[in-house]
């Protein structure tokens, strides 16, 4: 048989081929439950993108004004979007109480999917890979000052520069972290503590021993330069300035090292505070002691005004964690953030032990 033939044959079994393929998808969108012949299909009817997103802006603020105000729209436009949506679930969706417009069970359990699927609507309006210098987004993130320090302020202009649209927005880390992350109030936490909710992911971040910071001239400063690192019966003799980082009524006790450096007698507790980069002003002029993150010390504090003590290899190192909750594990733009963040984060204090 003649090649001009057989090419003839090769290309007429392909179009068959192409043809069987075109039918297939044809009857399984001709399957479709949704679809209807006659129009467009019931679940495309009613709503549109922008009004799925002020969902999300109503769903996080909790008033019509703030959501409004959010978006750069009016009050007008912002009530007949909910009256949109309303007609569109056929569920009032928030009801008032007090000040607030409190989410229906509907809406809670529709809120993580018009999430997703803003994220979708996202990556479908690109036509290439994510670029980091062209991604826009502002992350919500919760930390203590010390974990701000080290994760976020060290690290500042690398990451403005590799991603110059991305805006972070920190607050205060406090008891209620996770369930802000879980209530997508929050994007990004930096935490320490174990045993997370099974819809909350992490990455370990940095791994750092803990230091005994003293004022200048200090007696244990004698002590560690006569016998090395120090023990904790070392500080019992004096008193403790107690950084609780975390007032959780739920974990006991919150302290550096789970509470390991804690002395016997509480008397000898001077001072707690949250504060573990003021902490060493309280040193000046007195014979009390803090114990804080070694990668902290080196980073924030003054060498000139309080010494650095080595504690022995017995205690406890610190890991610093990043978490973020399952909504936006597998969104691509999240992605590219965090792994961003891990990189600059590893390169200024390399990889955190066991991982």
């Amino acid at each position: 048989m003649s090649e001009p033939v057989l090419s003839r044959k090769r290309q007429g079994a392909q179009d068959a081929v192409d043809t069987l393929e075109t039918f297939e998808a044809f009857e399984a969108f001709e399957a479709f439950e949704a679809f209807d012949k006659h129009g467009l299909p019931a679940f495309v009817r009613g709503v549109d993108a922008e009004a799925l997103y002020f969902f999300l802006a109503l769903f996080r603020t909790g008033t019509l004004p703030r959501a409004a105000e959010q978006l750069g729209i009016s009050l007008s436009s912002a009530n007949r979007m909910l009256a949109k949506l309303r007609t569109y679930w056929d569920d009032p969706l928030f009801v008032r109480s007090g000040f607030l417009m409190q989410p229906t069970t509907a809406a809670k359990r529709r809120y993580d999917k018009v999430l997703s699927l803003m994220h979708v609507l996202e990556d479908l309006r690109r036509d290439d890979e994510l670029d980091p210098r062209t991604l826009s987004r502002t992350v919500r993130t919760a930390c203590y000052d010390n974990a701000f320090a080290l994760c976020i302020a060290s690290i500042f202009a690398d990451f403005t520069a590799r991603m110059p649209h991305v805006r972070l927005r920190a607050m205060q880390a406090d008891e209620h972290l996770f369930d802000y992350l879980r209530e997508d109030l929050l994007d990004l936490v930096f935490f320490a503590r174990q045993g997370l909710h099974p819809d909350v992911h992490s990455v370990a971040l940095l791994t750092t021993p803990y230091v005994c910071l003293v004022r200048r001239g200090h007696p244990l400063s004698e002590r560690a330069a006569t016998l090395g690192p120090l023990e904790r019966e070392d500080l019992e003799a004096f008193p403790q300035v107690l950084i609780n980082a975390q007032p959780d009524r739920y974990r006991a006790p919150n302290s550096p090292g789970n509470g390991r450096f804690n002395p016997k007698n509480p008397d000898r507790i001077a001072l707690v505070t949250p504060f573990f980069l003021a902490a060493s002003l309280c040193l000046e002029e007195t014979d009390c002691y803090a114990i804080v993150p070694k990668a902290t010390a080196e980073l924030a504090l003054d060498p000139r005004r309080t010494a650095m003590l080595q504690l022995s290899d017995a205690a406890p190192k610190l890991t610093v964690r990043l978490g973020w909750h399952e909504r936006t594990h597998a969104d691509p733009g999240s992605q590219l953030i965090r792994a961003q963040l891990l990189a600059l984060i590893q390169k200024r204090f390399g990889r955190p032990v066991g991982e």
